[in-house]
């Protein structure tokens, strides 16, 4: 009896820990590891990784094209499963602000889950700020050239960024290149304006030599550390004459797109009336024309008729005589 009892006790004791048994597979963290990282994720994202781990292997040789980088090390990217775990991992950035996060110093890329475009965008985004590190050195560089750069290689100037720059340029908001960094650390909205503009920045600094692209610039920022030497040296420019012409280009590009997009709803919508204006002098044409063809035939039909009476009456005086 005492045998069964203990039988009985210890599979009781098993079973009460099956749940935790389960619930700890339930949460297994598992690693993928690639050539040029490693991707860190839990049971139940699988599709994410999936998606992350495809963005990572297009995007890196392309990134380091960009970037004038043959090679480098291994980046460790992590999938946080709370916003509370993407806190711990990222030394304490808030999750209801970004979405993911990059410590070039440590290699590591964190990220929340997501799917679509712009899953791709932020990925690759936040590759090049570890990238970039690589490139320069471990310097103290201005965020509009860490979040232009990374913007620019990463091709992510979606339609919102287009509209924040085209609205700040209607408005007389545009952030000259002086007061840019400051603007990073404002509020949310002229946060986002930071971003736009230092995406136009660095896109206006490859434009200068369109066969090197970014190389000239990343180049003597390696050597000189300072990025107003870094665009002297590069480009015989000061960084004060560097901010006018790029404000130039800007604004002719965007002001002037801006007063197409404002220009053209008001285009179709004359056109709209313009079309029901002559479709119904169309309309009305037509009905005038009817009643008169109309007119026409039913006075047609009268002169028949007389001219039949008439024919009638001569035939009778005819036979009468």
């Amino acid at each position: 009896m005492r045998r069964g009892h203990a039988g009985v006790l210890c599979v009781l004791a098993v079973l009460s820990l099956l749940p935790l048994v389960t619930a700890v597979a339930a949460e297994q963290q598992h690693r993928l590891v690639a050539r040029d990282f490693r991707l860190y994720y839990w049971t139940g994202q699988e599709a994410t990784a999936e998606a992350v781990t495809q963005v990572a292997e297009t995007s890196l040789p392309r990134l380091r094209e960009i970037l004038g980088l043959e090679q480098s090390e291994r980046i460790d990217l992590y999938l946080a499963r709370t916003g509370e775990e993407f806190r711990q991992l990222t030394g304490g950035s808030d999750p209801t602000r970004v979405l993911g996060v990059a410590l070039p110093q440590r290699r590591i890329v964190v990220l929340q889950p997501m799917r679509g475009a712009f899953l791709r965008d932020l990925v690759a985004h936040e590759l090049t700020h570890v990238l970039l590190m690589d490139r320069v050195g471990n310097l103290e560089l201005p965020r509009w050239v860490h979040e232009g750069v990374a913007k620019y290689a990463a091709g992510d100037f979606n339609p919102n960024d287009r509209a924040i720059l085209i609205e700040a340029i209607n408005r007389g908001g545009f952030i000259p290149l002086e007061r840019l960094e400051a603007a990073f650390e404002g509020p949310p909205e002229q946060v986002s304006l930071a971003y736009a503009e230092a995406y136009t920045l660095v896109e206006f600094l490859a434009g200068r030599h369109p066969q090197e692209g970014l190389a000239p610039f990343l180049r003597e920022l390696q050597a000189v550390g300072d990025p107003s030497r870094a665009l002297l040296r590069a480009y015989g420019l000061t960084a004060a004459e560097i901010g006018q012409h790029w404000q130039q280009v800007v604004w002719t590009e965007y002001l002037g797109r801006s007063n197409v997009e404002q220009v053209t709803p008001l285009i179709w919508a004359g056109m709209v009336v313009l079309f029901l204006v002559v479709f119904l002098v169309n309309l009305r044409r037509r009905a005038i024309i009817r009643r008169r063809l109309e007119a026409e035939e039913e006075d047609g039909m009268h002169g028949m008729q007389d001219a039949r009476g008439r024919y009638a009456r001569r035939r009778h005086h005819r036979f009468k005589d």
